[in-house]
């Protein structure tokens, strides 16, 4: 876990020194006007595993797994965990962050399941150069726990867990249906617990870093100067000054917390959720362009083409056909360098969707000509 905690802590110092603006951003989580307690889940989610937890160290045997088991399977459904961690990996990377990257799919039209959510953020912890927290979520989350945990599909011993109603869980390349609490899950509740206190920590101190005023660098939309708002509290929120006219005078924007009222609050400016989504996917392009390789998951390259295809426009179609085919031919020429040759028929298998796929996104409006030959070939090769 030390390499782990090591990766969060070097990854909110980094999204902080590449753009602090954004970083700011983060740490405010601003999706409207509300108490900061109660406009997101964070922090109930703070509280409620604080709390878990202090009743998992009191009790034993049947009592101490099952609050265990609510603490391991609260930590990890929580959006804003998931939108954190992929925020700040997209800071570091240059680009912005947002309160809603891994809330919904394709056109927002259904929530995001925990799977996806760890799916879609591989890559971009891969692309962040965080490994550690790749390997802490593919150590110790299991759906399987989680699932017959809030569906009430298991039975107890005093040391055994035993699945219902679900697919076997796979522990060490074997499938089953019931583990040993102590050697199994209770390390891994542990290890949630060293996670979460890492990132709470590291979330609360860097909102009580900003003690008093500091002018930085922003893009809101445009390249301005931002203030961050400082106090002895903490973090007040940001401001933009002399960004806005009305009856010919100048007024500031920005989000900073209302003292009056206690909550957070937008000052002149509008979220315009259609221009959200519009600069979320032109970063992701961006990035995936600037990518050689899909490395972890194609979750997010994926759920990315699908929102694209829901929105009709000509650019993002072109870009993502283009992306399409580099990412098909970059698994072709792996495949041709294939020496063992049952290796090499398995690679048909992963081309062929990119291929496919840049066919029906893109025939309208490119050449795919030769991406149609390569399917051909594919195809056959499959048939020998």
């Amino acid at each position: 876990m030390k390499d782990t905690l090591n990766d969060l802590t070097t990854l909110f110092d980094e999204a902080k020194q590449k753009r602090e603006f954004e970083f700011v951003q983060v740490l405010i989580n601003y999706t409207g006007m509300g108490a900061k307690e109660l406009s997101t889940n964070l922090h109930e989610w703070f509280e409620a595993i604080e709390f878990y937890k202090g009743l998992y160290s009191q009790l034993t045997k049947k009592e101490k797994t099952r609050i265990g088991t609510l603490l391991y399977s609260t930590f990890f459904e929580n959006s804003d965990f998931y939108n954190i961690l992929g925020s700040l990996c997209k800071i570091k990377l240059g680009y912005k962050g947002s309160s809603y990257l891994f809330w919904k799919t394709k056109k927002y039209e259904r929530l995001l399941g925990i799977g996806e959510k760890q799916d879609f953020l591989l890559e971009l912890l891969d692309d962040a150069g965080k490994p550690n927290i790749i390997s802490f979520f593919e150590k110790n989350h299991f759906k399987e726990i989680r699932n017959t945990f809030f569906h009430s599909a298991y039975s107890l011993s005093d040391e055994d867990y035993i699945l219902h109603d679900s697919e076997p869980i796979r522990i060490g390349g074997v499938g089953q249906s019931s583990f040993n609490v102590i050697e199994f899950l209770y390390p891994k509740i542990e290890s949630v617990i060293m996670f979460f206190d890492a990132l709470k920590k590291l979330y609360l101190d860097s909102f009580a870093s900003y003690q008093v005023d500091k002018e930085v660098d922003a893009l809101f939309p445009d390249p301005c100067k931002a203030t961050i708002l400082g106090s002895k509290e903490g973090l007040k929120g940001f401001k933009i000054k002399n960004s806005v006219q009305f009856y010919g005078k100048w007024h500031d924007s920005g989000v900073w917390y209302d003292e009056k009222y206690d909550m957070w609050a937008g000052n002149n400016i509008r979220i315009n959720f259609a221009n959200v989504e519009t600069i979320e996917i032109q970063d992701s392009l961006t990035r995936y362009e600037n990518k050689e390789d899909i490395n972890r998951s194609d979750w997010e390259f994926q759920n990315l083409v699908d929102k694209i295809l829901e929105r009709q426009d000509a650019n993002e179609i072109y870009r993502a056909t283009h992306l399409l085919v580099k990412f098909g031919d970059v698994r072709l020429k792996k495949m041709v360098a294939e020496t063992n040759g049952f290796k090499q028929r398995n690679f048909p298998k992963i081309i062929l969707p990119f291929y496919r796929q840049a066919v029906e996104v893109g025939s309208k409006i490119m050449d795919i000509t030769q991406v149609k030959k390569n399917i051909k070939t594919l195809e056959d090769f499959l048939q020998q």
